[in-house]
């Protein structure tokens, strides 16, 4: 299974580009999904060059798509297209379908992600220092609910990014 969803990059796709409104097909991108987040986790050191670049490239294409005007255009009829993609899920009923689908690519996103920034030495160690920093001031704060713990450290975690 390894090899056949890593080097057929149409797999990959369907995975993320969400096209059809089959209940069975959903759960079938769903269970795609989630074997390829769970190789990312367990297996990224395996993968080949290529493919990890696949991957990435993926990943970075769906958290942030290209912004040229023929994109822009793309990115509307994508948007459009998804609603009535949507809209049948809801009128047939496959609701819990799209919701293993949704849940399992965003597994997938964020494993590939978390690979990425565990290569990255630069990143772990700016990361490193800001939550230090930002901890090393908590005796003068007030006790954080873990919801508020997890938004800060996403803050401090994208604004590391931006200074990379």
């Amino acid at each position: 299974m390894f090899a056949t969803i890593t080097d057929n990059p149409s797999e990959i796709r369907q995975i993320f580009q969400l096209s059809t409104s089959s209940s069975s097909k959903l759960w079938e991108l769903a269970q795609k999904a989630n074997e390829l987040a769970l190789m990312v986790e367990e297996r990224w050191e395996m993968f080949s060059d290529k493919e990890r670049e696949l991957l990435i490239t993926f990943a970075y294409a769906i958290i942030e798509p290209p912004k040229g005007i023929l994109d822009t255009i793309g990115e509307f009829v994508s948007r459009f297209l998804l609603a009535l993609v949507l809209a049948t899920i809801a009128i047939k009923g496959e609701q819990d379908a799209f919701i293993a689908y949704s849940s399992n690519s965003k597994r997938l996103i964020n494993a590939i992600l978390g690979k990425v920034e565990q290569e990255n030495l630069a990143y772990q160690k700016a990361l490193s220092e800001a939550i230090e920093e930002a901890f090393s001031n908590s005796e003068n704060r007030k006790s954080m609910t873990a919801e508020e713990a997890c938004e800060r450290i996403r803050g401090i975690s994208d604004r590391v990014i931006r200074e990379l």
